[in-house]
């Protein structure tokens, strides 16, 4: 009878230990996702605070590097012609006046930059 007793003792205490093993890893992974949130919840309002604010150190990684002035004022007449080669807020090609989208030759969406820059390209 002892046995029987001794046996089943174990095989509580057994189930009542994988029990607290699996509450204490479920309690430590949970407290690892809270630490992480309440470390990236900052992180990243400072992070697009900088980048909202334009505040990064270096060129960045956006768009082409800068080129340097030439004596007869290419690069500028070069901007001036791309930055009308842009969508204006009633959603028409500044370039064009287009107010359909502007599609490469596969029939995918292009910026209005893409689409003209050919005629770009000749007029300098």
């Amino acid at each position: 009878m002892s046995r029987i007793v001794l046996t089943l003792a174990q095989a509580v205490g057994i189930v009542v230990l994988a029990f607290v093993v699996l509450s204490l890893v479920v309690g430590v992974v949970q407290w690892l996702a809270v630490a992480a949130v309440l470390v990236a919840v900052p992180v990243a309002a400072v992070w697009l605070y900088l980048r909202s604010s334009g505040r990064r150190a270096g060129p960045g990684r956006s768009g082409r590097p800068q080129r340097g002035t030439r004596p007869d004022g290419a690069v500028t007449r070069r901007a001036e012609l791309e930055g009308r080669a842009v969508l204006d807020p009633a959603g028409r090609c500044g370039w064009c006046g287009s107010a359909t989208r502007h599609q490469d030759r596969f029939g995918f969406p292009t910026t209005p930059l893409a689409h003209h820059r050919e005629e770009i390209e000749a007029m300098l």
